[in-house]
């Protein structure tokens, strides 16, 4: 078996026993963000079960913006469910209808007033497969130059240019939590390692950790998130 590039499927990565089977879905909440439905279903054992499936509208996106000398940008913003601060990619939300590079380009531009020349998908991931359908797809951004920033009116972010390293070593140690930052800043290193990335960028993202970044507030905030 080979997966949709032609790659060999190891024998465990394979689908294994049955699925669920659901019944029809009851709605059971409904907002501009998300929806909840309720399902009669029948498990992978054979047992009946009640399932509850968050049904996230919009795409998440995030875009991991490398400057030539390894430098990334990140932003910084209270994240109201944890009431917590955050730093993170630009990311968020891509609705029905609006491409997944087009809504990472938009959130680029918005959050941290930069455009790109190159693009490259390097992730899609569920974001939380036990009980919602969110999916996310994380671009690499090189190429980059200055356009106006131009956020939501509700937001509020502050900008940081940092040397990856430092990124790399706030998500491994927990002071950045934020998953999709994480899982891109981890698949970035990945691609360093294996090849995937020219020889230049990839010397610069494994040199020894340089000094710390500098934050300097971009006087716009984010409260939406990723809806």
């Amino acid at each position: 078996m080979r997966d949709p590039d032609g790659r060999p499927v190891p024998a465990w990565l394979r689908a294994h026993g049955t699925g669920w089977t659901a019944g029809p879905p009851a709605r059971v909440h409904d907002n501009p963000y998300f929806a909840v439905d309720a399902y009669d279903a029948v498990a992978p054992t054979g047992l009946s079960a009640a399932y509850w499936v968050h049904h996230q509208k919009n795409l998440a996106v995030g875009a991991i913006p490398l400057f030539p000398n390894g430098d990334i940008m990140l932003v910084g913003q209270w994240r109201f469910p944890f009431g917590s601060y955050s730093w993170e990619l630009p990311e968020g939300g891509v609705p029905s209808g609006e491409a997944a590079l087009a809504g990472a380009q938009r959130e680029l531009r918005e959050e941290v007033g930069l455009v790109a020349r190159d693009w490259q998908q390097i992730l899609v991931m569920q974001m939380s497969n036990s009980s919602s359908d969110e999916m996310c797809e994380v671009f690499l951004a090189t190429g980059l130059s200055d356009a106006p920033v131009d956020p939501d009116p509700t937001e509020m972010l502050t900008a940081a240019r940092v040397p990856f390293r430092e990124a790399l070593a706030a998500a491994v140690d927990g002071r950045i939590q934020d998953s999709i930052t994480v899982a891109a800043l981890l698949r970035l290193y990945h691609m360093a390692v294996t090849g995937a990335l020219s020889p230049d960028l990839a010397s610069v993202l494994l040199a020894p950790e340089p000094g710390a970044g500098d934050a300097s507030g971009s006087g716009h905030t984010d409260t939406g998130g990723r809806s």
